[in-house]
């Protein structure tokens, strides 16, 4: 198994929801963490207070990594703290609910530079200074069943798993890539999701999932952890959305 005790990691889009929830499950592994977020100075702040609360060893780096320089940046960062980078988790992600006759030029771009790009540009400059390594892209459900009112979002997702196919064939054996792709997840993200339904959280469950349970921060990072360390898996995705995909098809 892959030990990511005294390893950096790295995980864009840490400041709070699926993100933080990654962080800490690495971090309670003994990881060091490069933790990152646009502008959300309170929220890496909390981020790492909790990590600091569990012993795990971090820093935050505000960056914008829909852009090659926010992510060139944040490699920096991690190199010159900790002098490597292991694992990078691309998290960062935007979904904005929009009809696909209702969208314009600025939407669009600002969901594919954070929901697809930054997974690009940040996987270009690690694996320019990773020896060996894993790389974990946050796709979902709605990059395999678009959803309504997501197009844009579900082209991003959909673009990471095939990313996540051509890096694990041009990286390998040096770096392992895959993808987790969660259902609906309770996130500030996913909340709105659930409130466009007309719904409440215990409804949706029973309707939309098979197992009657909205999905956590907590499950997908159990399913990332999983994924960095389990040396003979590259160019897999895992879906964790309590059945919420069979729902749909």
């Amino acid at each position: 198994m892959f030990s990511v005790k005294g390893k950096v990691s790295v995980v864009t889009g840490s400041g709070r929801g699926i993100g933080r929830a990654v962080a800490l499950a690495l971090g309670a592994e003994g990881s060091k963490l490069v933790i990152n977020a646009k502008k959300g100075v309170q929220e890496v702040n909390e981020t790492e207070r909790e990590l600091k609360e569990i012993g795990a060893e971090s820093i935050s780096v505000l960056a914008d990594v829909g852009t090659r320089e926010g992510c060139r940046n944040l490699i920096q960062k991690a190199m010159e703290r900790f002098g490597s980078v292991d694992v990078l988790i691309n998290n960062a992600g935007l979904g904005i609910y929009r009809e696909f006759l209702e969208l314009d030029d600025q939407i669009i771009d600002k969901v594919l530079r954070t929901s697809l790009n930054s997974a690009i540009y940040c996987s270009h400059e690690a694996t320019k200074v990773m020896n060996e390594g894993v790389i974990i892209n946050m796709s979902s459900i709605a990059g395999i069943l678009p959803f309504k009112g997501l197009s844009i979002y579900s082209v991003a997702k959909e673009g990471m798993l095939a990313l996540t196919k051509a890096m694990a064939r041009e990286l390998a054996p040096r770096i392992r890539v895959n993808a987790v792709a969660p259902g609906v997840v309770r996130t500030k993200m996913g909340d709105s999701l659930i409130s466009l339904l007309g719904v409440d959280e215990e409804t949706f469950a029973k309707k939309y999932t098979l197992l009657g349970r909205v999905v956590t921060p907590e499950d997908v990072a159990q399913a990332v952890l999983f994924l960095v360390k389990m040396p003979t898996i590259t160019g897999q995705t895992i879906v964790v959305d309590s059945g919420q995909l069979l729902v749909g098809s």
